[in-house]
């Protein structure tokens, strides 16, 4: 995509085209975070995520984690089965 050149308003302000906007999916209220580069020559900017979207991620990623290990739970001996005691600890321990 080749540049788009953006005018500072005698305000400090720049509008990002329409074009710009529908591509990075900026709607009113949407919020922007802005990157300062290290040379303080640049920026970047960025669309933050709407908590619809937050909430949206964090489903799929709950669907994609691997169910808990038993193991990583912290069990109490009487809620531990004698085959949950010999998986954790091998056949001899028990």
């Amino acid at each position: 995509m080749e540049p788009i050149t953006l005018t500072v308003s005698s305000v400090g302000q720049i509008t990002l085209p329409r074009k710009l906007r529908k591509l990075l999916g900026i709607e009113k209220g949407s919020k922007v975070e802005v990157e300062i580069s290290e040379d303080k020559k640049s920026i970047t900017l960025k669309r933050q995520m709407t908590h619809e979207e937050i909430f949206a991620e964090l489903e799929r990623l709950k669907n994609e984690c691997p169910k808990p290990d038993p193991r990583g739970r912290h069990m109490t001996v009487g809620e531990m089965s004698l085959e949950q005691a010999k998986y954790i600890k091998g056949d001899t321990w028990v």
